[in-house]
């Protein structure tokens, strides 16, 4: 018994023998595995101890920065405050222009491959101002501090550490900020303990969420940033440390091999912290020792220039951690990724705005800055969503690796101009450029290697063609040659003979469409046998052309409920209010968001109406049966030249033909297209626009429509009518069905 338990926890006393860093590699690969073999209700219940382990980690690390700040800062004089920080300030400023150089290039990296995506509901959402002032400038530094403000509670803590600096007897006070640093210190090194179990909850709950058909596109990502990461951290950073300080590089990278470690494996820097300024006064120290050409004899002498190291490396240390770092800005780079992912590639034009956005933007807290950077340059903000778990996946620790790489040399030139001043050598600079030179070179050589292989299959096509029901039982039954009903649209009648024919758009995606089984599909046609199922009639459907041409066999929708071929016209179309004279609409179920498809990146840059507003003879194609329609694109694009003669499948053919240069549609339609021609891109202007929509049923149906509006109100309260917009419109997949 006592043998066969002892077998049981042998794995488990191994685990517990290892180092910390092999713990957490392990909880780190476990929670992969376990992400992507069990279920997802079961990976579910582990995200409350992930998101309990996160909250821990971050608890002590608003305090500890503001007291290191605060006393560091307070034993400077002020002078020697002034040299050291504006010499750091150029320094940082150095790092930040290379790595946004890198960011730039990194789209150069994506394959020639075209990709689109479902429509996502972020892409009608404002973008939020970014207020400078009120992310710098506190008036209440408390609120600050609650609301994990860094920007602000960096500046409140220099402004209070600077006015320490001219109050008398401060030393005893400096000293009792030590004593609570060190104690801040001990609770994070106490919940690193537990880090491997932090990581394992993370991973699993995370990689859960990543489809398998997405990991060659993520691949791509992580390849690109990642080398670049590696590049910066093992090469420039050390070669240009070396150009300032009498240290080899890899002098350097041997003596913070530790700490780099512990930082890829935890994605946490502030756990380092202690190391990194140990390891850097005594770096300094030998550097300046082999300047003076001092020998280890030589005591006195170098415990004068551990004093003279000492406060500056305490200073800067905490203060480099706060400021945005090398891998916090080389994370911008999945802002053109996700426009490559989505088939919204930014242009050259956008680049500009996107890097000065950018890196304002990294002093936010980086879900948050992400947020705000997604909505500014019109891509889907819920791309956060993946981001993080990119984030939690692999690049968190790449950039945490470079963060902490780019800390130390921060620190150590730092530290070194302000007291020993820089002189420049053209010999000593040459492995820098060298090290700089790799970066376009790995870019090149990716995307060469990238496009020989080809392109993964769209799994968002594959999913449109191929899915079912969400909810519905039945199958839509097509009536291809339909006669007149008797009382169509009228409520007894259609009691009486416990049926219900509704009339749908042809190609209608993702509202009303053929699928690859030739079946009738859509978010409208679920809609309508879930109705028909609930009252106990039979549904069946026949299709209607949207443009009412006489040359069609088909009529329009007006036509097909005057001629009573139909109870309800289905397909949801924005409110034209002159056929209200001729129909009675349903209650406003839904708006579409209004969106242009585009060729390629064409015009892509212009997001906003107003720059659109502006182009002169700008060819636009647009699917409109009412002159209520086509007079409200005239006055939203008063120049441009509309062609409103062909369906939407028409009307793309001659944007790929080059005779348009957009087509006009609704965002949720549009993004459904776009993952069937993804060549074009799909462009939602900002301010957003909107109409809303309904449905149509015969003048003198007023108790189906009653009955339809108080349905569809209920399908609103117990999630039905979301849980089917989210199937078809989003392609949001039922994991509970």
């Amino acid at each position: 018994m006592v043998a066969g338990l002892r077998w049981l926890l042998w794995p488990l006393s191994r685990f517990l023998r290892q180092s910390l860093s092999m713990q957490i590699l392990e909880g780190l690969l476990a929670g992969v595995i376990a992400g992507l073999m069990l279920p997802v209700a079961l990976v579910s219940l582990l995200a409350p101890i992930g998101e309990g382990f996160l909250r821990l980690f971050q608890m002590p690390v608003v305090p500890f920065l503001s007291i290191s700040l605060v006393a560091g800062v307070g034993r400077l004089e002020l002078a020697q405050a002034s040299r050291l920080l504006g010499r750091a300030a150029i320094v940082l400023m150095g790092f930040w222009v290379v790595v946004l150089g890198a960011v730039l290039l990194i789209p150069l990296g994506f394959p020639d491959w075209r990709e689109a995506s479902f429509f996502r509901p972020s892409l009608l959402e404002a973008a939020k101002p970014m207020n400078l002032i009120e992310l710098f400038i506190p008036v209440n530094p408390f609120a600050a501090f609650a609301d994990t403000q860094i920007p602000a509670v960096v500046l409140f803590s220099i402004a209070l550490g600077i006015a320490l600096i001219s109050v008398p007897k401060r030393q005893g006070l400096i000293e009792v900020l030590d004593r609570v640093q060190s104690a801040l210190l001990k609770i994070s090194a106490y919940i690193a303990r537990y880090t491997p179990l932090g990581v394992f909850a993370i991973l699993a709950s995370t990689t859960s969420q990543v489809s398998p058909s997405e990991l060659p596109r993520l691949a791509i990502y992580i390849v690109l940033q990642g080398g670049i990461a590696v590049v910066l951290t093992f090469l420039f950073l050390p070669y240009l440390v070396q150009a300032v300080i009498p240290i080899k590089a890899g002098e350097l990278i041997k003596s913070f091999r530790t700490p780099l470690l512990i930082a890829f494996s935890t994605a946490n820097l502030l756990v380092v912290l202690p190391l990194l300024i140990n390891q850097g006064k005594q770096l300094l120290i030998e550097g300046m020792a082999r300047q003076r050409s001092l020998g280890l004899e030589d005591r006195e002498s170098r415990k004068k220039l551990a004093q003279s190291i000492e406060l500056p490396v305490e200073v800067l240390t905490p203060l480099a951690l706060v400021f945005p770092d090398m891998g916090r800005v080389l994370s911008l780079a999945f802002v053109p990724f996700a426009g490559w992912l989505t088939g919204n590639p930014l242009t050259v034009e956008q680049m500009p705005s996107f890097l000065i956005t950018g890196l304002a933007s990294t002093f936010l807290e980086g879900v948050l800055a992400m947020t705000f950077l997604l909505s500014k340059m019109g891509l889907p903000t819920d791309m956060v969503n993946l981001y993080i778990a990119l984030d939690q996946l692999a690049v968190a620790r790449l950039g945490t690796l470079l963060a902490c790489m780019s800390v130390i040399s921060l620190v150590l030139v730092g530290t070194w101009i302000s007291l020993e001043g820089f002189r420049y050598r053209l010999s000593k600079l040459l492995p820098v450029a060298i090290s700089m030179l790799i970066i376009p070179i790995f870019i090149s050589v990716n995307r060469f290697i990238l496009n020989q292989i080809p392109q993964p299959s769209n799994p968002y096509r594959s999913q449109l063609e191929t899915q079912g029901f969400v909810l519905a039982k039945e199958k839509a039954e097509l009536i291809k040659e339909p006669k007149p009903l008797e009382g169509a649209g009228i409520w007894p009648s259609m009691q009486a003979r416990g049926a219900i024919r509704y009339c749908i758009h042809k190609q209608d995606y993702p509202m009303a469409y053929r699928n690859a089984k030739q079946e009738l599909v859509g978010a409208d046609v679920e809609t309508g046998l879930l109705f028909a199922e609930d009252m106990g009639m039979k549904a069946s459907f026949i299709q209607i052309d949207h443009l009412g041409n006489q040359n069609k066999v088909r009529p329009n929708g007006l036509e097909a409920l005057k001629n009573e071929l139909c109870d309800l016209k289905l397909s949801s179309d924005i409110i034209v209010p002159q056929e209200s004279a001729e129909v009675l609409y349903t209650s406003t179920n839904q708006s579409y968001g209004i969106g242009l498809l585009l060729k390629g990146s064409r015009f892509s840059s212009k997001y906003r109406w107003k720059e659109i507003k502006a182009i002169k003879g700008f060819r636009v194609g647009l699917e409109a049966h009412s002159p209520y329609s086509i007079n409200w694109v005239q006055r939203l694009l008063p120049h441009a030249i509309l062609n409103t003669s062909k369906v939407t499948a028409e009307l793309l053919k001659e944007l790929k033909n080059d005779n348009l240069d957009a087509v006009i549609i609704s965002a949720q339609k549009g993004a459904a297209w776009n993952v069937l021609e993804p060549s074009l891109t799909l462009l939602v202007p900002k301010p957003t626009k909107s109409l809303p929509t309904a449905r149509q049923v015969p003048e003198d149906a007023i108790e189906l429509s009653r009955v339809w509006n108080h349905w569809l109100k209920l399908q609103g309260f117990d999630g039905t009518k979301n849980k089917v917009y989210q199937h078809w419109v989003e392609g949001i997949a039922d994991e509970g069905k």
